[in-house]
């Protein structure tokens, strides 16, 4: 039978296992601090299975909380994890833009826009 960590003996376990990962997450590989150190583990078993950053152990348990949800299956979702990563990195500058994205500048542009309404309707009611 498994042996089940109480609060202390976790925190030890998440101590001594990110340094034996040489303080890395063991996802990106990525230099974590202790504060962003989190012991993951299986949801379905429970059994820990390593130390995470906090953000990527997040999105890791959105993904397997909820990837049935979406339609996938554990062998979908393991297939298109490797290859997210060059997806959305890929240089996309020479595609049309979605029909309701809005550039940086835009958003300036209507929120200057926004704000001299404002500032018109303020000095009419004055």
């Amino acid at each position: 039978m498994p042996i089940r960590l109480n609060a202390r003996q976790l925190k030890e376990w998440r101590e001594a296992t990110w340094l034996a990962q040489d303080k890395r997450c063991a996802i990106t590989g990525y230099t974590i601090s202790p504060s962003e150190a989190v012991a993951d583990h299986d949801h379905s078993t429970g059994h820990l299975r390593g130390v995470l950053h906090r953000g990527v152990n997040a999105l890791l348990g959105k993904c397997e909380n909820n990837y049935r949800r979406y339609g996938l299956s554990l062998p979908l979702l393991t297939a298109i994890a490797p290859p997210i990563g060059a997806y959305l990195t890929r240089d996309y500058s020479s595609n049309p833009l979605y029909p309701t994205h809005r550039t940086e500048d835009e958003k300036r542009e209507a929120r200057n826009a926004k704000a001299r309404k404002a500032r018109a309707a303020k000095k009419e009611a004055a």
